[in-house]
């Protein structure tokens, strides 16, 4: 709650201080559920309560949207470190085991707290090898 009152106070001296021009078209670029400021935006409403997160590990990136009522996870080739293998995504209440591909990726939907990851398998020579494993807190 703290963090929420800190930001609003934030929020409050940018659009005190005559930045909110062009604040109409930044919130809609952010997308629905964002309102902004010149380069500031937070998440109002319901969405408030969400919470995203991003992480790569060698060749995985794992990137969490929502919260412990309903998240997704998603997994995919971290960038230029493509591989051919699967990605496979679990966490409290859902796990996905992703399909070999040469541009791999798994995503998944669960509720629940605890960790939440996406784990890399990278196929040579007929065998399976970990490439990278995030993982990400769910609350």
């Amino acid at each position: 709650m703290r963090s929420v009152l800190v930001a609003a106070a934030v929020f409050g001296l940018v659009l005190g201080s005559g930045a909110a021009a062009g604040a109409a078209e930044t919130a809609r670029s952010a997308g629905p559920g964002w309102t902004c400021a010149k380069d500031v935006c937070l998440r109002v409403g319901d969405e408030a309560r969400l919470k995203d997160a991003h992480g790569c590990n060698h060749k995985v990136c794992v990137t969490v949207s929502g919260n412990a009522s309903g998240y997704t996870t998603r997994g995919i080739y971290g960038g230029s470190s493509r591989f051919y293998g699967h990605i496979n995504v679990w966490g409290p209440g859902m796990r996905v085991e992703g399909r070999d591909s040469a541009y791999p990726g798994a995503t998944g939907s669960g509720r629940g707290s605890g960790q939440t990851c996406a784990e890399g398998w990278e196929l040579s020579g007929g065998t399976y090898t970990s490439v990278g494993l995030p993982c990400e807190e769910v609350s």
